[in-house]
């Protein structure tokens, strides 16, 4: 058997306390409706809206290549701006040749675009070294097409370094690659 003692009414408190609690005592019944008003309302308070799902960087780093890519989620339609940077000691490939290439694939790893290769007109090869520490930045653009369904792609690239004498083949890519979300 359950007991119940009934207790009395507490004594209001004396002093400047006195009218917050008379308040609280008049206001007993609150309607659900106009709390859940009041709340959305607050909620609302200082926040900034953004472009929908634009904005933010993605960057990774894989030996001497540091990649970052802006903005990180973007509209189908638009251009994802990557920026290398390539800490030595690293000796790569200048002249005639394309020493950055980037392409993008979809979640399934298919090719959705690669960056153009240039028409070479002349066969002037050669190298740069970079001493340890030195830097040397490089830049392309993805510019998406609008008719990218909604999802997540990777960028991905090459930089074409001097390999050493007796090396085997070239890697296919050495850059980390960069998660970028579309929308549509």
């Amino acid at each position: 058997m359950r007991s119940t003692t009934v207790r009395p009414p507490a004594k209001p408190p004396d002093g400047p306390d006195r009218e917050l609690f008379a308040l609280f005592r008049r206001h007993t019944h609150v309607d659900p409706i106009r709390l859940l008003l009041l709340t959305i309302v607050l909620a609302g308070c200082g926040a900034q809206a953004a472009a929908p799902g634009a904005g933010g960087t993605v960057s990774g780093t894989n030996g001497p290549f540091y990649a970052e890519a802006t903005p990180a989620r973007l509209v189908a339609g638009g251009s994802v701006h990557l920026t290398l940077t390539v800490t030595g000691p690293i000796d790569y490939e200048i002249g005639c040749v394309q020493t950055l290439q980037i392409w993008a694939e979809d979640s399934q790893h298919q090719p959705v675009w690669a960056q153009p290769v240039p028409a070479i007109q002349c066969m002037a090869f050669g190298h740069k070294a970079l001493a340890a520490g030195e830097t040397a930045e490089f830049t392309a653009d993805w510019p998406t097409s609008s008719k990218l369904a909604a999802g997540t792609y990777s960028v991905h690239g090459l930089f074409l370094v001097v390999l050493p004498m007796g090396a085997g083949a070239r890697v296919r890519e050495n850059l980390p690659p960069l998660a970028i979300q579309i929308s549509g």
